[in-house]
């Protein structure tokens, strides 16, 4: 009886869609930025005349994975017929057009929509076509496709150590703690449980960031991010490359996922750190949660705090690489994967001060690449003697007497670049995230620039992803030299040491 009535209210709806046109805007208007959210392929069959086919396609996320639009092709099993079909899809509801190629002739449908993490199919019915069933497979995620040959696997790991007391509390039992994600290549054909984006109250914090307040994203909008890390998965053969993260101040490493993830696809181990009471939220394994250390207000004072908190999280980052050191020997799981003489860093604002630092003290570290990092002169006396990329927000150039300083105490390959309609909290993935949840604020009135949020992160990534490929696999630098041409917004300098 259900069945009979979803059916009817279908062809009671066809009967009105069968006397315009759906007007559905073309792939290029819905989503003028660099990827779609999802894709898909399937096989369809016709009641009418047995006849049957392939179909795949690309889709487009509003709010969460079941509200969207879609656009593909399709032909049929012998290939005599292909055509491209389009439209949006709402919980169980799917509308559209099957269009044939070369006949001009354009068919409306809809019908019934059946959709969880990996599979679909959908019920159409149509005025010309008649009944359509359609099954198939999907990969969808508000963060971009992986473009490397690997899949990301991920280990988080509470890290003490026990030889540094805790500088931020006046108890004096306590040590320094943090926490850390490593994230690992594995292969694609490993299908382990999908990580979550973040826990429940880091996405608590993250929404309590907003300048303006977000009471229209649900609690539970981490869950439809669905990066593309695994848990419980075997790392893949070979030794990688090791690189350590750092994030921003008040800022924690999960916000800077597409950034990490893509370059983990392309062959690298990455370790990333929420620095306890540096970082904005530290979530320990036991439900304790660290926010941000409070600042002195006097200028000596928080001039002096400051200066503490860079020298700890620079040891925050040398022990992980202690830790990852002696987990190469003894890990049953990773020992013998990590190649410790090809060793990078990076990090976001106070980050990349931390990245600076590590470079500049610590000679483990082979090259460094900041986005939109702060410097302290003081923490570099001299000259930092590996390769280095400062990546850069559009007005860093012109108004940072500290950039100058860095450029000429960089004496190996150093390169520069900022991104045009950049701002300093556009190198992360929240610009993204917010262009789903709150579709109707421009990101610019959330302090993330006039640059889209999709094109923004597919430059960073790309910049990441070739500049440890060239200093830490030793592909050519003309790679990373070139690169600028792909991308009208980036404004490019460098010098070889």
């Amino acid at each position: 009886m259900k069945k009979q009535l979803v059916i009817s209210t279908v062809l009671c709806s066809l009967l009105i869609l069968s006397s315009f046109s759906i007007a559905v805007p073309s792939a290029a208007t819905r989503n003028p930025a660099d990827w779609p959210d999802g894709t898909f392929q399937g096989v369809w069959s016709k009641q009418k005349d047995d006849a049957s086919g392939s179909l795949r396609g690309v889709l487009n996320q509003d709010r969460r994975a079941t509200r969207g639009t879609f656009s593909g092709e399709w032909n049929t099993s012998g290939g005599a017929d292909t055509g491209t079909f389009h439209g949006f899809f709402y919980g169980m509801m799917i509308v559209g057009q099957w269009d044939m190629s070369g006949a001009g002739k354009t068919t409306p449908m809809m019908g019934v929509l059946q959709l969880n993490e990996t599979h679909f199919s959908a019920r159409l019915i149509s005025p010309g076509l008649g009944l359509i069933t359609i099954t198939g497979v999907h990969d969808v995620s508000f963060l971009p496709k992986l473009t490397g040959p690997y899949g990301v696997g991920v280990r988080t790991m509470h890290l003490v150590d026990e030889s540094r007391p805790e500088n931020f509390t006046t108890d004096q039992t306590d040590v320094r703690e943090m926490m850390v994600q490593l994230w690992y290549p594995i292969e694609t054909s490993n299908a382990g449980i999908r990580t979550e984006y973040m826990d429940y109250p880091t996405f608590q914090w993250l929404k309590d960031r907003s300048p303006i307040p977000l009471i229209t994203i649900p609690d539970t909008a981490y869950l439809f991010v669905r990066p593309h890390g695994r848990n419980e998965t075997s790392i893949a053969a070979g030794m990688f490359p090791v690189v350590v993260f750092s994030p921003g101040y008040d800022g924690v490493y999960q916000i800077y996922t597409s950034f990490i993830e893509d370059l983990v696809s392309h062959g690298f181990i990455v370790a990333s750190i929420n620095h306890p009471y540096v970082s904005g939220i530290t979530v320990f394994p036991d439900g304790r949660t660290v926010g941000l250390a409070d600042v002195p207000t006097d200028s000596v004072a928080r001039s002096a705090f400051f200066n503490m908190s860079l020298r700890t999280i620079a040891q925050d980052a040398k022990f992980v690489l202690d830790t990852l050191t002696a987990m190469n020997a003894t890990d049953p799981e990773f020992s013998g994967h990590f190649d410790r003489s090809e060793v990078g860093m990076y990090g976001h604002s106070f980050g990349g001060a931390n990245t600076a630092v590590c470079c500049y003290e610590d000679s483990r570290f082979r090259a460094g690449l900041t986005l939109d990092g702060v410097f302290y002169e003081q923490f570099i006396p001299g000259n930092i003697t590996v390769p280095f990329l400062y990546i850069f927000a559009e007005s860093r150039l012109a108004n940072d007497s500290t950039v100058t300083y860095m450029w000429n105490h960089t004496v190996d390959d150093t390169f520069k670049m900022s991104i045009i309609g950049s701002t300093h909290y556009a190198f992360t993935d929240v610009g993204v995230l917010l262009s789903h949840l709150v579709p109707l604020i421009p990101p610019r009135l959330l302090s993330f620039g006039s640059i889209a949020p999709k094109r923004m992160v597919n430059i960073t990534r790309t910049y990441v992803t070739v500049f440890f490929e060239v200093t830490l696999k030793g592909q050519p630098i003309e790679t990373l030299l070139n690169l600028s041409s792909q991308f009208d917004e980036v404004q490019f300098d460098y010098k070889l040491g």
